[in-house]
């Protein structure tokens, strides 16, 4: 019955979050992003998302859940609250081959190539719009697009100072505040917005708490000519350790249990660690500069630099004993113990763009680079057994991977005739990598010299059949590096990862108008080497990847918004694709009776199989009306099919579709230059019982009988948040 009504709901609102052209008439205060977006002269796909679609959607998102019912994106949580380690894939790719930038400076971890938004909390208060693209996109900074791109814009400057406050409070003792404030554009060119935000929850799994704050700031001068703006945003986060996920054997039992840290007393007590957690802070510190040197040419410099610094805190039951200490006479074989593993990183870069601008021709030029720095290294700061030569906080692993990364692009926009938009894209990127000092596992010598060179040409066409319509094709090569996980974990053997490759080909259709918006796109995307997910999760939630000689992705996405009178706005979207994988050999590790791994592994053989984590099905609608003047209510519907959690197409590790629904009522209204404002939702509005992720690790006994043990991230049933806003 639910499907039914999503695709009789979908029938009607088939469609997309609106995709402002306003980039087409770029003001100096946009620049920051525009060499890095697109416009709808260039022919690639993508969508902008800006703050009202998200205000009036959903009370205060992470950005993963922000971004959650845009086309072809799946969002999980880990602790399946509001705040916390939540994630996302666009067309089945995740964060390792997503490049994000903020204001065109890249976000992603040098090494893992991912994106921790549990370190940056509350972004999306700081955000005006945020532009996702589709494929290998336009060629961006930082890491390469290798699915999409996700590139956010800061608020610009009000034009009026100001103040406001709020304050939310929701299920699992959810608690977020809010605090902003802004000088607005003063007559002699300056400005300063600050923001300060802090979140706390309970989470709905055990252990699955979060304590978490960031800072805000943006403050500058302008004038018609010039840019001088500086940019800091600081997050600090202490979590429950959540990324195991819930055991196959109890999530019938209890579906919120998290073995995490849980040892058993010398009572007989089950008893949690009380300090297993996860603990990170990050400062970000953007200085920008634009120059509007003549009437075609603009200059855009940036320096950048992020400092980061953590460590997970774990307890060991019972642990071998030679993982951790390596020539210590009198060494017991095992023993329980906590340990702290520990990251440390700075990433310093810089980033130049020049623009040339015609009625007929768009180009820019931009070159980067960036070093980044971060030590590895781990604390045994308790140890059950008695040994004299461990000395307190026996530090039992250390190394330090260095990355330098350099590219350059050229990317021109020419019309060449009355509607006919030509667009080619260039980018040359340089990695050299190196890691040295001991690996935790095994405690195995480390020495890893690598260094990649990159070509990614890109080139396409569009044709605006009228001013409010345009059809385009493009193809593009994107190429990428692998992870450090990946790197490290293969050191020493034959089976190094290798860079990938991947063939983007897109195509499609757009109208867009104030009452009626229209999209239709095909996209192929061919990949040689892909880096794919084993299935199996590492001990600090990494997903492993291997190499895979030949796969695809395939497939159209649809999208309508509807807005028949200013008070009523519906939107929708949905994307079919097959994601196949072929000639794949899934490699399973044998053990004994004791689960010490053999050296010989099995073998299973597939000539065609699905990509893990990627449906065929991802859809989305939602539906937004204005009852009164300041009274609203929405409603929002994101399906998502079946997927696959490891590459084996096997029914057995196959997650089932969902429908989830969401509502929400909201009440503003004006005291003067006052205002307040009151939002309700209810999530999950008909209690979906429903798990967004899973992971397997293979295992088999000596014998030949087969085992493998699943892992499973269940989504809370309904529950609720209320905000208020208050300001002037």
């Amino acid at each position: 019955m639910k499907r039914l009504f999503f695709l009789v709901f979908f029938s009607f609102s088939l469609g997309l979050y609106a995709q402002s052209d306003s980039i087409q008439r770029v003001e100096l205060s946009e620049v920051v992003v525009s060499v890095t977006r697109a416009n709808r002269r260039i022919p690639t796909t993508f969508s902008n998302l800006t703050a009202l679609d998200v205000n009036r959607a959903m009370i205060m998102p992470e950005i993963p859940a922000a971004i959650g019912f845009s086309p072809s994106v799946v969002m999980t949580s880990e602790n399946g609250a509001a705040i916390g380690s939540q994630s996302f894939r666009i067309r089945g790719s995740d964060a390792t081959r997503i490049n994000v930038t903020f204001d065109g400076v890249p976000i992603n971890d040098g090494e893992s190539q991912a994106v921790f938004w549990t370190n940056m909390p509350n972004l999306t208060s700081s955000l005006q719009t945020m532009q996702i693209q589709r494929g290998v996109g336009t060629s961006s900074n930082g890491a390469s697009a290798f699915g999409a791109t996700l590139n956010m814009q800061s608020a610009q400057p009000a034009d009026a100072p100001y103040g406001q406050v709020d304050a939310a409070y929701g299920s699992f003792n959810t608690f977020k505040l809010n605090l902003a404030a802004g000088t607005g554009r003063k007559q002699n060119g300056w400005h300063a917005d600050m923001r300060y935000s802090l979140g706390q929850t309970d989470g709905y799994v055990d252990n699955g708490y979060i304590d978490q704050y960031s800072l805000f700031f943006s403050g500058g001068y302008s004038n018609s000519q010039r840019i001088v703006k500086m940019k800091v945003f600081h997050g600090d986060q202490k979590t429950g350790i959540t990324w195991t996920g819930v055991p196959d054997d109890m999530i019938a039992e209890n579906r919120r249990y998290n073995p995490v840290g849980l040892y058993t007393d010398s009572d007989g007590n089950s008893v949690r660690h009380d300090n297993e957690t996860d603990n990170y802070r990050q400062t970000h510190v953007h200085l920008n500069y634009i120059e509007q040197l003549s009437e075609r040419f603009r200059l855009n410099a940036t320096l950048y630099y992020t400092r980061g610094k953590g460590y997970d805190e774990r307890f060991r039951v019972n642990r071998r004993i030679t993982e951790f200490l390596q020539g210590y006479s009198g060494t017991p074989s095992r023993s329980d113990l906590i340990i702290r593993r520990w990251l440390d990183n700075n990433l310093t870069g810089a980033i130049a763009t020049i623009a040339y601008t015609t009625e007929k021709t768009n180009a820019h030029l931009g070159v980067s680079g960036s070093i980044y720095e971060n030590w590895h290294f781990g604390n045994i700061i308790w140890i059950e057994q008695d040994i004299a030569e461990i000395p307190d906080n026996f530090e039992w692993y250390f190394n330090a991977g260095n990355k330098v990364d350099v590219s350059a692009y050229i990317k021109v926009t020419h019309q060449f005739a009355e509607r006919w938009y030509a667009f080619g894209d260039i980018q040359w990127r340089n990695i050299g990598y190196n890691i040295k000092g001991t690996d935790r596992d095994g405690l195995k010598p480390l020495a890893v010299n690598l260094d990649y060179n990159f070509i990614n040409p890109k080139a396409g066409i569009t044709f605006a059949i009228t001013s409010q319509q345009r059809a385009y094709a493009s193809f593009a090569v994107g190429r990428r590096e692998p992870a450090r996980t990946d790197i490290k974990d293969a050191f020493g053997t034959k089976d190094m990862p290798r860079p990938e490759t991947l063939y983007n080909v897109e195509t499609g259709y757009e109208l867009f108008n104030d009452a009626l918006t229209l999209g239709a796109n095909f996209f192929y995307m061919h990949y040689k080497d892909q880096l794919v997910n084993t299935g199996r999760v590492s001990d600090t939630g990494y997903l492993p990847m291997e190499n895979v000689p030949v796969s695809y992705r395939t497939g159209i996405e649809l999208s309508v918004g509807f807005r028949p009178v200013n008070a009523l706005q519906i939107n929708g979207n949905i994307a079919y694709s097959s994601n196949k994988i072929k000639n794949y050999v899934a490699y399973v590790d044998d053990f004994d009776a004791d689960w010490t791994p053999l050296p010989q592994q099995r073998e299973e053989r597939f000539t065609k199989t699905d990509i893990a984590y990627s449906p065929q099905w991802v859809g989305a609608a939602d539906i937004y009306y204005e009852i009164v003047k300041g009274l609203s209510v929405g409603l929002t519907v994101k399906y998502v099919g079946e997927q696959y959690y490891d590459n084996t197409s096997s029914a057995d590790r196959r997650l089932d579709g969902y429908l989830v629904n969401n509502a929400i009522a909201q009440y503003k209204r004006y005291f003067g230059k006052y205002y307040a404002e009151l939002q309700f939702a209810v999530n999950n509005l008909w209690n979906e019982d429903y798990i967004s992720n899973a992971y397997v690790n293979y295992r088999s006994y000596e014998d030949g009988v087969h085992k493998a043990s699943r892992n499973f991230f269940p989504q809370p049933f309904r529950n609720y948040m209320v905000k208020l806003t208050v300001g002037f």
